[in-house]
């Protein structure tokens, strides 16, 4: 990870889960772990339950920071990232809302429950730090969104996913063994897909597999994971 916007977006969108921080109504800080899913953008979504003390204290004081690391031994040593901004509440369309609950662990069983609700996080500010040496900040939305007319590739999104789900069941396996560096060991399926890249899970495992180049319409993502195939059967990089 670097300072540019499609190296950071990357990092947050191959991890969904991270901490939160927000402000108790002292002004005392208070953390909470949570897991996002990112739209086609970039931007992290969450789903809260009005019994979630960090969600009553967005309420008051919508400001917070999702705080993304990369696991490891020394976590000193590996890229983690801080999104700072506000975190609201929002109406997701059908397309974004499909979207996000394959993205977001175990959301589908929520869905119906009337206390669940979705949040957007409008960021404001980003610490990235790639380790010792290389570290700065990035401004704004508008520095860190993929642009451009996302639409099209939000509404034919689903379609794409279940096909993949109902007819390339073994390509997925490939994309896992090839990109992910091991067998699965479990039934592979995909859970999204945007213009850089794709979501796949197997088990309790998930996989972001980035795409070599942006996808502009939804025509392109055939193309790319036909070559994506090519490459994983052959072994190539």
């Amino acid at each position: 990870m670097d300072g540019n916007a499609s190296s950071l977006r990357s990092f947050v969108r191959a991890h969904y889960q991270g901490a939160i921080a927000v402000l108790a109504p002292d002004g005392m800080p208070y953390s909470a772990v949570v897991h996002y899913a990112c739209d086609h953008s970039g931007v992290p979504y969450f789903l809260f339950s009005n019994l979630a003390v960090h969600q009553q204290y967005l309420h008051r004081d919508p400001r917070a920071s999702l705080l993304i690391w990369e696991p490891g031994d020394d976590l000193m040593a590996l890229s983690r990232l801080a999104l700072q901004g506000e975190i609201r509440r929002v109406h997701p369309d059908p397309a974004l809302e499909g979207r996000l609950l394959c993205l977001l662990p175990g959301a589908d069983g929520y869905r119906d429950m009337p206390d669940f609700h979705f949040y957007r996080l409008e960021i404001q500010k980003i610490r990235w730090i790639a380790g010792f040496g290389s570290m700065g900040w990035t401004e704004g939305e508008g520095e860190f969104c993929l642009s451009g007319d996302l639409r099209p590739l939000e509404l034919d999104e689903a379609a794409a996913v279940a096909h993949m789900n109902a007819d390339h069941g073994g390509n997925l396996r490939d994309y896992w063994r090839h990109f992910g560096g091991e067998e699965p060991m479990e039934h592979v399926r995909m859970l999204a897909l945007d213009a850089e890249g794709m979501d796949l899970q197997s088990g309790s495992k998930r996989l972001r597999v980035a795409f070599p180049e942006t996808i502009a319409e939804a025509r392109g993502w055939r193309k790319m994971l036909v070559e994506m195939a090519q490459r994983a059967r052959e072994g190539e990089g």
